[in-house]
């Protein structure tokens, strides 16, 4: 297993590394990406063309609505492979935006389309891209070129056009600043010139120009913040009510075969016990009975605590604090546990950190073959943060849904984080250790 974490929905960009960013590959694939989008944006550019053509003198048709509808919709098959160029030369994944669901009929396509936002921004797109590509490739390209020109320009300087200079003089070479470069000391200033627009120069600017292309992709072709909120926000929703349901249905199945059933016997023996003394038949027999029934009164009351505990353990009662150090202490494995809580978070804050500490103690316990682990629970600003680190086996990471269809622990506890507006962070490489941070909003109370 690898290394894995949640992953934002709008990335940082690469870090521009100002000495060795012309060794850098990140440098070669963002200049990649201006050479290999070219034609793409050009492509782009024609449908634009075509679209504006065709498309708005048909839109006054009811079949030239559909026409115009259709070459709107061409937008998004550009975005998509400039999605994919993102991914792969600008480091960049850009989640697709959500377009509107289609409305019956022909028309109700047609105008499902022609008023989808993500359809409008990615057609926009079609004519931004093509003037930031065409741009970034010449200003890129004509740097690059400059620099390495400068650099081996007394291997060809000497095969230029003669010139006469301002001293009368025939000069054989590229003129800088109205002088010549052909002199050995103009060659050696002129190739240290190159050597700084190469190493320096050349690299910060197509850096700057792939962080462009980055923000004007992420923005016209991406999801947008709002979007994405909502599509988590919707998931959470979907999530909850799932658990809460999975929660009343595990419930109601142990009640059902444990309590209850075990209640139905307590009946019948204290009803066997009734008829016994009512027919004048007490004794040893009788007091077998209600020594039987004593027990599993008190087996029931084992198991309603139980139940009870899972849905609010009255550890919790005393502060989130003592919960976890007994959470901690019952770990067959050395935890410690460090809190900085001066003041005491909301109680569903608390119950969401206590379960979600013990659901990461329990997967350390199971999967990561550790000796030791530390939890840090502590107040940051106005976020609960709890971090639980381990020196297990690492390859810790957030599977959604595991083989049996079913969704995993950690994949569980996010979408509960996810519920409260929380987020989870795993950082485990492969033989470890793994650090677990999870931030809940606290809405702190004193």
């Amino acid at each position: 297993m690898s290394r894995s974490a949640t992953v934002p929905p709008f990335p940082v960009a690469p870090r521009f590394h100002f000495t060795t960013a012309l060794f850098r590959a990140t440098t070669w694939r963002q200049f990649a990406f201006h050479a290999a989008h070219l034609p793409i944006a050009v492509a782009a550019l024609a449908w634009f063309a075509v679209t504006i053509a065709v498309g708005v003198p048909a839109a006054v048709t009811w079949f030239g609505l559909v026409v115009s509808a259709f070459l709107l919709g061409g937008g998004a098959w550009f975005a998509a492979v400039t999605r994919r160029m993102s991914a792969a030369l600008l480091e960049q994944e850009v989640a697709p935006p959500r377009f509107r669901a289609r409305r019956p009929g022909p028309l109700g396509w047609a105008t499902t389309r022609l008023t989808d936002p993500a359809r409008w921004r990615a057609f926009a797109y079609l004519l931004v891209g093509f003037v930031v590509t065409t741009c970034s490739f010449a200003v890129s390209t004509a740097v690059l070129v400059t620099s390495l020109g400068a650099v081996t320009h007394a291997a060809w300087g000497r095969y230029l056009p003669a010139q006469i200079g301002a001293d009368g003089r025939e000069h054989r070479g590229a003129q800088l600043l109205g002088t010549f470069v052909d002199t050995v000391p103009m060659q050696l200033a002129f190739a240290a010139l190159g050597i700084v627009l190469l190493l320096a120069v050349w690299p910060a600017v197509n850096h700057g120009l792939g962080s462009l292309q980055r923000v004007v992709i992420r923005s016209l072709l991406g999801t947008t913040r709002r979007a994405e909120r909502l599509a988590q926000v919707t998931a959470s929703r979907d999530a909850a009510v799932v658990d809460a349901d999975a929660t009343l249905r595990r419930i109601e199945r142990e009640l059902h075969d444990g309590t209850q059933a075990r209640l139905v016997g307590l009946a019948m023996t204290l009803g066997d016990a009734r008829d016994r003394l009512q027919h004048g038949q007490g004794g040893a027999g009788v007091e077998a009975l209600v020594d039987q029934a004593h027990a599993a009164t008190k087996e029931a009351l084992v198991e309603l605590r139980a139940l009870a505990r899972g849905i609010h353990p009255p550890v919790l009662d005393a502060g989130l604090e003592a919960a976890l150090a007994s959470a901690c202490a019952r770990a067959p494995f050395p935890v410690t546990l460090r809190t900085d809580l001066p003041v005491r978070p909301a109680p569903v804050v608390e119950g969401i950190a206590y379960f979600g500490v013990l659901e990461l103690l329990t997967n350390v316990s199971k999967h990561a073959g550790a000796t030791s682990a530390v939890v840090d629970v502590a107040l940051v600003g106005t976020d609960l943060v709890a971090t639980v680190q381990d020196d297990g086996v690492g390859g810790a990471h957030v599977a959604l849904t595991a083989e049996d269809g079913h969704g995993t622990g950690l994949a569980g506890l996010l979408e509960r984080l996810r519920a409260v507006d929380g987020s989870l962070h795993v950082d485990s490489p492969a033989g470890g250790p793994t650090s677990v941070r999870l931030v809940v909003p606290a809405g702190a109370a004193t």
